[in-house]
């Protein structure tokens, strides 16, 4: 559900390097207004540039072709069909009631525009498709 839900959870889709940006976070864990802290520098120079930031947490759903479990799919790098260059990963993987099947948390590099028709796979394996969604990946 967490999954569906497109909540991050700390060591997967977060950890010290994670700007709140990238994991649409700013609404709840940020203030434009409150004074000095540690990180305003960096908060302050992406709102004032829009906020993009180089990655974002996405939703990932697996196609038909898919792995026969979630562990398959966690830690799968993300490539545009056909291309070389790995374009995010799957963070965290998890069976969706919500979806009847397969759904992941993902960080893609910004370029990617969701909806997107994806290959995920791991090094030296063959590449499977799947989709890449906004977040919440079930309207709750």
């Amino acid at each position: 559900l967490r999954i569906e839900a497109g909540i991050p959870a700390m060591g997967r889709e977060l950890d010290p390097r994670t700007i709140a940006a990238e994991a649409d976070l700013l609404d709840r864990a940020v203030s434009f207004t409150k004074g000095c802290y540690t990180g305003q520098e960096l908060v302050a120079r992406l709102d004032a540039r829009g906020n993009r930031v180089p990655r974002r947490l996405c939703g990932l759903v697996a196609a038909g072709d898919g792995p026969a479990d979630a562990t398959e799919l966690a830690g799968a790098s993300l490539w545009a069909p056909g291309a070389d260059k790995s374009v995010g990963r799957v963070t965290s993987a998890a069976w969706c009631p919500g979806l009847g099947g397969l759904g992941a948390l993902c960080s893609l590099h910004r370029n990617v525009e969701v909806p997107a028709d994806l290959e995920w796979g791991h090094e030296g394996a063959g590449r499977r498709h799947a989709e890449a969604r906004a977040l919440p990946l079930v309207p709750g």
